[in-house]
């Protein structure tokens, strides 16, 4: 088997010792747009969520000091959903009701803590003949399951997370666009050697999808059945997204792919309210050892620049598949051009893309905030690939309703060798804290 120098980004925020990245604006559940350029979903930046007050930790105090349990935290997120998908005159239609049940402890010694979350997605409305929605199992029914279970150890400037967790890292990520995200069975280490650089690894042995209740190994969710290898991963980051920064990952399944990923970028802040953003990134995919899904070799490459005025950001972005298709079983792609339907990274593909996203709120419309992206992609024969999203979000971030969020998006995707593509998701996100 090929041996290589084990390169990743750490893509922690550490003061929550996670390992974790960004997905893509137009991908993530739980992200809203960012209003500068600085803001975009890069390699470094942290998930943005809703914060969350946690009385529990508060009531919990009233009888004891101890951080492990004054600090603790006990939420409950529900999330509603209906995707309707026209496929080439194949309907999928689902509406579910489900969402997460998460709980956390404080710091025991400054040294342990401990989390866990369970998940549920069930059908409201369901039609036997339009299943495969993603947001059910694929026969249309509901499913619950303990997705993470973990650990969390600290000392100095390292931390340790073990078993299972959410991972955001390139091509392995939770792809929370739908009801329940990946979760994985993991264990990984962390480093802050200093501001400007942070290190970690980890081995991923088991991934649970987010249509099933198994967690199976990772070979077996690449497509080789009755293996069980998992994925290696190691690496660094240099600098900090607000200036510069350089990362780069390494993911090794033994025996079946080793993906390689890298990706740098600037932000020139020229004035207060004008910022401007240049990215670029490489994927290298290659078989390795006994090939067990067969042989693969695939490149891309991409870059990005992003301007940003007041609340507005536009996005002009390129990308070139060179050799197979991107292979992704993981998670989602971390292309740039990756958008709703279509991850425009097949074999062969130059794509272009432009973007635009605004928040309202300087308008008086605080909460309110959309984008949209369009895709152009040429194809191997003279075929070409269409695809434009939209998204409205409406937060609310005051009163009784305080932490609602709706999600409305639209997306059509239109390929001159195939059919015609038609989507339509409305999502209800919600948070309690206990």
């Amino acid at each position: 088997m090929k041996t290589r120098l084990f390169t990743l980004v750490v893509f922690a925020i550490l003061t929550s010792a996670r390992i974790q990245a960004n997905p893509p604006d137009n991908l993530s559940t739980e992200r809203l747009p960012g209003t500068k350029a600085s803001e975009l979903a890069s390699l470094v930046t942290a998930p943005v969520t809703a914060p969350v007050t946690p009385p529990l930790g508060a009531c919990l105090g009233a009888f004891t000091n101890t951080p492990f349990f004054r600090d603790a935290e006990f939420s409950l997120r529900p999330r509603l959903y209906y995707r309707y998908t026209d496929a080439g005159h194949v309907l999928h239609e689902a509406f579910a009701a489900g969402g997460a049940l998460e709980l956390s402890t404080g710091w025991w010694r400054n040294t342990l803590q401990l989390g866990l979350t369970g998940y549920t997605t069930q059908p409201l409305d369901a039609p036997r003949d339009r299943t495969n929605t993603g947001l059910l199992r694929s026969d249309g029914d509901g499913f619950s399951v303990l997705g993470q279970a973990w650990a969390r150890l600290r000392t100095g400037s390292a931390s340790a997370t073990l078993f299972r967790q959410a991972l955001e890292l390139p091509f392995i990520n939770g792809y929370d666009a739908l009801m329940i995200p990946n979760t994985f069975e993991a264990y990984g280490i962390d480093v802050k050697h200093s501001k400007n650089f942070r290190f970690g690894f980890g081995y991923v042995a088991r991934m649970k999808t987010r249509t099933s209740a198994d967690f199976k190994p990772m070979s077996e969710i690449a497509g080789a059945p009755n293996t069980h290898h998992g994925t290696s991963v190691a690496g660094f980051l240099l600098g900090t997204e607000p200036k510069t920064y350089l990362g780069a990952i390494d993911e090794c399944t033994s025996d079946l792919f080793n993906s390689l990923y890298v990706q740098a970028g600037h932000t020139w802040k020229l004035t207060h309210a004008f910022e401007v953003r240049g990215d670029v990134q490489f994927l290298d995919q290659r078989s390795v050892g006994q090939e067990l899904i067969g042989p693969l070799e695939a490149q891309l490459y991409g870059a990005r620049l992003s301007a940003s005025y007041r609340s507005a950001v536009l996005t002009l972005a390129f990308t070139n598949t060179t050799g197979a298709t991107i292979f992704h079983p993981f998670g989602v792609t971390s292309a740039f051009n990756s958008i709703m339907i279509s991850d425009f990274d097949q074999a062969e593909e130059k794509t272009y893309h432009i973007g635009l996203s605004y928040d309202f709120a300087p308008l008086g419309f605080t909460g309110v905030s959309a984008f949209a992206s369009y895709v152009h992609g040429v194809l191997p024969g003279g075929n070409n690939e269409d695809e434009a999203d939209a998204t409205v979000d409406y937060h609310i971030t005051k009163g009784a309703l305080k932490s609602l969020w709706v999600r409305l998006r639209y997306a059509r995707n239109t390929r001159s060798d195939t059919f015609t593509t038609e989507e339509f998701r409305v999502i209800l996100n919600y948070t309690i804290a206990f």
